[in-house]
């Protein structure tokens, strides 16, 4: 499974309604010397400032769907796919869910990555906040139905993108509850087009990014298999509104293959 090692990891306080949080600073890798060293200062400081765009993103999606988003936070190494059978550029993760085992449970955390923040515009953003989001609520519904022992393995990029697009919910069935709900759906429609996140960033990150030797971690597509063991899995306990909520778009999805 996706190992994390990352130092803005720690304790921190919580209440009855609220899991233990493990992630002090959604932005702390960019305080390791090493990093500010091998990522220009003006990347550091354009992708710090537009926490605004995350959090804004973030709000609009808990009040759209009415369940909290996960923690999420910036990485600095962009992470590339490429398969054995495949040849030409590289193709890059913007933003994953990754799983992290904290004191015996499986937790899940979105991973962005900085070429992401630095050169996506707001609404590009938004809409993979969005995007990983739905993801998010599809793994949550699989560890509860003990159905994410492993995941499968993408032979291809083209596989890849095509599981992809057709692991989650329905966003009309998830977003419903408030006046960003369509501009929240808009932004998915047109930012993904094609299971693709669109042209104007992946070619600003390959050349402002790739093609200038800014950290890079190559992610093998047969290697990327999560296998978690049962006995954690059952172990984990999520917030039990997301499990309510769950219940619901099951119910509502049932509905509306009937119409």
């Amino acid at each position: 499974m996706q190992k994390v090692d990352y130092e803005s990891f720690g304790k921190s306080k919580r209440n009855n309604y609220e899991q233990e949080k493990i992630i002090k600073d959604p932005f702390g890798k960019f305080e390791d010397i090493n990093i500010q060293k091998a990522i220009p200062r003006k990347i550091i400081k354009d992708i710090k400032r537009k926490k605004e765009f995350i959090e804004n993103g973030i709000n609009r999606i808990e009040e759209a769907s009415k369940i909290k988003y996960p923690e999420y936070y910036v990485e600095p190494v962009l992470p590339v796919a490429f398969t054995s059978l495949e040849r030409g550029s590289p193709t890059p993760y913007f933003a994953r869910n990754i799983f992290h085992i904290w004191k015996g449970e499986v937790r899940i955390i979105i991973q962005l990555s900085a070429p992401l923040i630095a050169f996506g515009l707001k609404g590009t953003i938004q809409a993979i906040l969005a995007h990983e989001f739905l993801h998010y609520i599809e793994y949550v519904r699989k560890f509860e139905r003990l159905d994410i022992i492993s995941d499968e393995i993408s032979s291809t990029l083209f596989e890849a993108k095509y599981a992809d697009a057709c692991r989650s919910f329905k966003p009309e069935l998830i977003f419903t509850h408030s006046n960003k709900s369509p501009q929240i759906i808009k932004h998915l429609r047109e930012k993904f087009q094609n299971h693709s996140v669109g042209e104007r960033l992946i070619k600003k990150t390959k050349e402002d990014w790739i093609n200038k030797s800014l950290p890079v971690r190559r992610v093998s597509l047969e290697n990327n298999v999560s296998s978690i063991p049962i006995e954690t899995i059952m172990k984990t306990k999520f917030d039990s509104d997301v499990g309510k909520r769950i219940k619901e778009l099951e119910q509502n999805a049932k509905k509306s293959k009937f119409r």
